[in-house]
């Protein structure tokens, strides 16, 4: 039993990866953006597609990369074209260039609806049942008829726009995104949102897609953090650098991990772990150079899979970059944060 236990400690205290860290990074903008800086979103059609386009327009306007400009801002034009009124493609693009916009996004909600059903149904359940006397014993077969209804609720959201570049009258994207939500409550024992908190939620998420499309964004991304066996040199060093990143605390990390390879300039786990800490930065050049330091001493595959990821994110990085310079450069000034 001894033996087992011991083999059992060994095995977990030589695992190569088994923390995570999440890195946040950059994601270009799904389309073609360049030349796009000054943009408006004008109402979509369909239920709630003022709301809606409202909505679009804030979220850009957090993201920060476009000039996104209020509709009350523009030419008489386009204050009140919409969907609903029909107005030409053409109509729009004129008002838009009235007042020196690059970019027009239109819209219409297909879908938004959420709907409740009320299904019963009921099932017999059979059980046997003795019954006894002084004299005998008689077994007999009873039988429970147990009713159930059921609430179920499903929702869908469903949105379509267009991006168009104002200036050559080319659409730039044409997408549609959908999302759907299905959950049911037994007898009532199930908590599920309400009909709007459904609605809401499913428009947030189809939101959050079309401005993955539209422009740069922050995303997190999940990354595994080395462990380092009690017995390497440095391992002490090593250990309170994890737990100050379990903590948060990755400047302190960094400075343990650091120590860690002065003592021990073969300690591949804190070696790796230096690569995490500078990709959490976005110093993707050093987080290379690390992960492969680590390879070179201990070849693992976590250490290769995180190289890979680090590749991905800094190939992402550059290409949020590109799109962010060739903005800066058809607007000569740049609104990047």
């Amino acid at each position: 039993m001894r033996s087992s236990v011991l083999l059992m400690f060994l095995i977990f205290m030589t695992v190569g990866c088994a923390h995570t860290a999440v890195v946040e990074c950059w994601e270009p903008a799904e389309i073609d953006v360049a030349g796009m800086s000054r943009i408006v979103v004008i109402d979509f059609s369909g239920e709630q597609g003022s709301a809606i386009a409202s909505s679009l327009s804030a979220r850009l306007w957090e993201n920060e990369f476009y000039t996104v400009l209020d509709r009350s801002e523009l030419a008489t034009g386009i204050q009140t074209a919409s969907f609903s009124e029909n107005p030409s493609l053409q109509e729009i693009l004129d008002s838009a260039r009235s007042s020196e916009i690059d970019g027009v996004v239109l819209g219409s909600v297909v879908e938004y609806r959420c709907d409740d059903q009320i299904l019963k149904s009921a099932s017999l359940n059979f059980f046997q049942e003795q019954e006894s006397n002084n004299d005998f014993e008689r077994a007999g077969l009873d039988v429970e008829v147990e009713s159930n209804e059921v609430l179920l609720r499903e929702g869908s959201v469903t949105i379509a726009f267009r991006f168009v570049d104002v200036e050559t009258g080319e659409v730039r994207a044409s997408k549609q995104v959908s999302k759907h939500f299905t959950n049911r409550s037994t007898n009532g024992h199930q908590d599920i949102p309400s009909q709007g908190a459904v609605l809401e939620m499913l428009t947030r998420e189809c939101l959050d897609e079309v401005v993955q499309m539209l422009a740069p964004h922050e995303s997190s991304c999940e990354m595994q953090l080395a462990t380092c066996n009690f017995w390497t040199k440095g391992s002490r060093e090593f250990k309170k650098g994890l737990k100050s990143a379990r903590n948060g605390d990755w400047s302190g990390a960094e400075k343990f991990w650091q120590n860690a390879i002065a003592e021990n300039p073969e300690n591949h786990a804190a070696l790796y772990n230096l690569a995490i800490v500078a990709a959490k930065r976005q110093d993707y050049d050093l987080a290379e150079q690390f992960a492969l330091d680590a390879l070179k001493v201990e070849h693992k595959e976590c250490y290769t899979t995180g190289l890979g990821k680090i590749r991905e994110r800094r190939t992402a990085w550059s290409r949020a970059n590109d799109q962010r310079d060739a903005r800066v450069v058809s607007a000569g000034e740049t609104f990047w944060q």
